[in-house]
This record gives structure tokens, C-alpha cells and sequence, in this order.
């Protein structure tokens, strides 16, 4: 879903960094920087990135501003918090916008709709859930894995057609029905995908998960 620089005003773009650079100063500021210091978590944080920046390469397309991929940032929101997993998609964008067409003058509005998004809304998901629900392993995994993912790829999709609305082009005009028509197949495959990744780690490595505790979904469950 990178969206290019060339299809919309200066104004959007502008105002798309100025709220970027707000949120990434956040997460700067309150990021739990102690928990990146031992090295196991250091390596994993950086082989998560790695993974994740794969799986941006990996896209389909019909015409520019209309390009598709997986997301994998509901993965990173419960593995590190949001501020570690806004980071880690600023990483990704940073190696997909050097390789791709977008342009770094979108890099900000794409890190919104790519990533704060999604992370966002997988974190306010994942406090609704430990604050009004039971502590449950499978609410944790279909609520705050699948479903999240799934919401968060479908506002992802929202947003950019929203945004690709602003371009007023005929070629995002006559492509926007096909664009939205393939939103419920990446939610399929977003919630699938996040859900398998988080039911093997807290199956096999619950420590790399910082969002799982095991006193809450699993003690005396």
C-alpha cells in the first residue's frame, strides 16, 4: 500500500510528517530503552525488522499508488510495545522506500498508514482486551492477533484509499473499486498470519513476547 509521493499535494505530505515526527518522538521518549540492552532481545528485535522487511517486498500491484503486502505490525506491537514496533516499521519503510517507487517525500504519510495504524490499533485492542475481558489465551490470540491484525490492515486499506481519493487522478479513479475489493482477502491473510506467528512464540519463546504474561492466560487457567 505505499502510496506515491507524486499522486498527492505538498500539503498532505507536510502535514503527514509533521504528525509522524510527533508520534516517532513518543516512542522515542517512552520506549522502554533497558529492555533492548541484554542481547538476546537485541537480536531478536533486529531479526523481527529483517523478517517483516521481507515480507514488505513481497507485493503485488495494479497501477502505482496500488501495490499490496502483508503487514506483520500487530506481530511487532505485541512482541515490543508500540513504541519498539513503530520503530521497527520506520526501519522497514526506510529499506522498501530505498528499493521502491514511493518516493521518500511520502515516507511519513506511508509510516502513518502502514504503521501507526495498525500498531495503534493493535495496542488500544490489546488494553480493551487485558482491562475488560477474561484473562484468556485464546482471547489474547483471536482478539489481540487475528482480529487485530485483520482491523488494522482494514484501516491501513481505508486510509489509503482515503488518501488516494485526494489525488483526484484517473488512474486511482477507474482502479479504486479493484483496490478496496481485495481489502477483505489481506485481512484474511494479515489475521492469519499474526495469529500463527504469536500462537508459536508463546507456545515456544513466551519470553520474546513482552504483551504475555504467563501469570494472566495461563496460571491456574
Amino acid at each position: 500500500m505505499d502510496i506515491p509521493a507524486g499522486l498527492l499535494p505538498a500539503s498532505v505530505l507536510w502535514g503527514a510528517a509533521l504528525l509522524y515526527g510527533l508520534l516517532l518522538a513518543g516512542a522515542l521518549l517512552t520506549a522502554p530503552w533497558s529492555k533492548l540492552a541484554d542481547n538476546e532481545a537485541s537480536h531478536v528485535y533486529f531479526a523481527a525488522v529483517a523478517v517483516v522487511a521481507v515480507l514488505w517486498t513481497l507485493r503485488a500491484g495494479i497501477v502505482p499508488g496500488h501495490t499490496y503486502h502483508l503487514l506483520g505490525a500487530t506481530t511487532l506491537c505485541l512482541m515490543f510495545d508500540w513504541q519498539f514496533a513503530l520503530l521497527a516499521v520506520s526501519l522497514v519503510l526506510l529499506v522498501t522506500t530505498w528499493q521502491g517507487p514511493a518516493g521518500w517525500e511520502a515516507f511519513a504519510l506511508n509510516a502513518l498508514v502502514m504503521g501507526a495504524l495498525p500498531v495503534l490499533s493493535t495496542r488500544i485492542l490489546l488494553y480493551a482486551g487485558q482491562r475488560w475481558l477474561t484473562h484468556n489465551f485464546f482471547i489474547y490470540i483471536f482478539l489481540n492477533a487475528f482480529l487485530a491484525a485483520a482491523l488494522g490492515i482494514l484501516l491501513c486499506g481505508l486510509a489509503a484509499a482515503a488518501v488516494l481519493a485526494l489525488a483526484e487522478r484517473d488512474a486511482v479513479n477507474q482502479t479504486g473499486g479493484d483496490y478496496l475489493m481485495f481489502i477483505p482477502l489481506l485481512m484474511f491473510g494479515e489475521g492469519f498470519l499474526n495469529g500463527m506467528a504469536l500462537t508459536l512464540l508463546v507456545a515456544y519463546r513466551p519470553r520474546w513476547v513482552s504483551t504475555f504474561h504467563d501469570r494472566w492466560y495461563l496460571d491456574g487457567k
